[in-house]
């Protein structure tokens, strides 16, 4: 891949070696918007996994299922998210990044906050359709912003700091909703203009409207001029080339970390209730449980893994990001296992701390597609890679649960060992995923460190 900033002579030596660092924000500049994005990904997750402690109380007022409750956290969400995800991909690649992040904030607070007004089923998922369109404008954006704010050879763990926003916003759902729901009246409060409202409804507004001045922070973070660009590759055309090139690269990588995507949101949406319906629990001390587990475990766990991957990555591992994760899954798969399965909470918690730990690739894994992506492409690939993720991830891991708790166990007491299932499924298709697609990451690294300038028509067409 060329360096439009540099002579097309420049060469990297290595795959994590940098042609020039010369033009990229200050430190302080640059970590500031890290620290901007993931306040604003942690506010998503917060706003997107708020649901997960309510489960008991929708039920009862709406009268839905755990498999409708599965649809709300997964497919409800999910096909409004990957849908618009391709959308935003394609503007982000030409329009003001931080104006795509502040349109889609904005949207998705507003729909979060009309969750708690929604007086049926289907009135819900309209709302959160909203919620996952909203969101689907993020993470591209960030993914792009970043990779132009920090060398190649730092991106990893700039972006798994960004990555640890998934952790913060899971952590600070639980947080939140454990408080508001322990403060609230049982039988809900009275609020000018809309009424008296149940304690679920004024737990939806109070995660989202403060979405709405959060927001503003984008704009005092840098919009670093797009850099490694491919001149003459700017059509939707060039795209779609570019990735039928690498497609074994691509399909393994996108399968691969959809799949962990399925075991964690399955996990994380029903962990709450299994701790419920297992130990008899109240919320405030589900909360305590798992909200730290979430922000130490987690944020150290995704820190810990973009960290090893640029150290490998520097080192000429050119498959670092996915040889890394072959590991790191075959040790969240015997955590998961153990722990949604032990009837003994001494058990399940340190477990659950080492599937944690084992599961931080929020960073990694959009890191290895800035890696092997010129900038032309970076937001419609971030995008397509988006929508295998969240259809998969968020679609199919909540909603499988219910459907195994629901059809298969039939027994709602049976959740964790539904979510144990889900993760025995999925993630043993993960590893195979990475495994295979091993080399083709090495040969699109390698080429994406040797094109020119003048090789960009040749280089969108070469194939792995």
């Amino acid at each position: 891949m060329a360096l439009v900033s540099a002579p097309p002579q420049a060469r990297a030596e290595r795959p994590g070696a940098d042609v020039s660092e010369a033009g990229y924000p200050s430190p302080r500049r640059a970590w500031w918007s890290v620290f901007v994005l993931t306040a604003l990904y942690s506010l998503s997750l917060l706003d997107r996994h708020i649901i997960a402690l309510l489960v008991h109380d929708i039920r009862a007022d709406l009268h839905i299922s755990d498999f409708q409750m599965g649809l709300l956290q997964g497919v409800g969400f999910a096909l409004f998210y990957v849908t618009f995800g391709l959308l935003f991909g394609w503007v982000i690649d030409r329009f003001s990044r931080r104006g795509v992040v502040f349109l889609g904030v904005t949207v998705w607070s507003l729909a979060t906050a009309a969750c708690g007004l929604a007086r049926n089923f289907g009135q819900l998922v309209g709302a959160r359709f909203g919620v996952g369109a909203g969101e689907a404008a993020l993470n591209p954006a960030a993914y792009s912003i970043i990779s132009d704010t920090f060398p190649r050879r730092r991106l990893s763990l700039a972006i798994s700091v960004f990555g640890t926003g998934a952790n913060l916003g899971g952590g600070l759902s639980l947080l939140l909703g454990g408080f508001l729901i322990t403060v609230l009246p049982k039988d809900g409060v009275t609020l000018p203009v809309l009424g008296h409202l149940q304690a679920w409804r004024v737990v939806f507004l109070a995660a989202g409207l403060p979405g709405l001045l959060i927001v503003l922070l984008i704009w005092t973070a840098p919009d670093p001029r797009r850099r490694e660009r491919l001149l003459g590759a700017t059509s939707l055309r060039d795209t779609l080339a570019f990735v039928r090139g690498r497609w074994r690269f691509f399909s393994g990588h996108f399968l691969g970390f959809a799949l962990l995507a399925a075991s964690a949101n399955g996990y994380q949406a029903w962990a709450p209730t299994y701790l419920m319906r297992e130990f008899g629990m109240p919320v405030t001390q589900v909360v305590s449980i798992l909200a730290p587990i979430s922000l130490l475990a987690g944020v150290t766990g995704s820190i810990f893994a973009g960290y090893v991957t640029d150290r490998w990555f520097a080192r000429g591992r050119a498959d670092a990001h996915l040889r890394f994760f072959i590991f790191a899954t075959a040790v969240q798969l015997v955590g998961l296992c153990v722990a949604m399965t032990s009837r003994r909470l001494e058990v399940f918690v340190p477990f659950v701390i080492v599937a944690h730990l084992a599961g931080g690739f929020a960073g990694v894994a959009p890191a290895a597609l800035q890696l092997t992506t010129p900038n032309n492409y970076r937001g419609q690939v971030s995008a397509a890679y988006l929508f295998v993720f969240n259809l998969v991830g968020m679609g199919l891991g909540p909603t499988m649960v219910g459907a195994l708790t629901t059809w298969v166990f039939r027994d709602d007491a049976k959740v964790g060992w539904a979510v144990a299932t889900n993760s025995l499924i999925v993630l043993p298709l993960a590893i195979v995923a990475f495994a295979c697609s091993l080399a083709p990451m090495r040969r699109a690294v390698a080429q994406a460190s040797a094109w020119s300038v003048q090789d960009a028509p040749r280089a969108a067409r070469a194939v792995d």
